[in-house]
């Protein structure tokens, strides 16, 4: 397993790409993390692309944005 991409957003999120390639599997699966404060706030694992996991990872924190800013820090 690898981290493909790793950023933080303005609100503190690390959004993450790893890449995971089973033994004796040639098809990579790709997991997309958002943590905060060391919680995992939404994960998902695809067996497509990097790009598809990345666009679902800011899928959830637009849809999201909004409770996220009216959290207390």
């Amino acid at each position: 397993m690898r981290t493909i991409y790793q950023s933080t957003d303005d609100l503190g999120h690390t959004l993450r790409a790893l890449k995971m390639i089973k033994e004796g599997h040639n098809d990579p699966v790709y997991m997309g993390l958002v943590i905060q404060d060391r919680e995992v706030l939404f994960r998902t694992r695809e067996n497509s692309s990097r790009e598809f996991v990345l666009q679902k990872i800011k899928e959830f924190v637009a849809g999201n944005a909004a409770s996220f800013e009216s959290q207390p820090a």
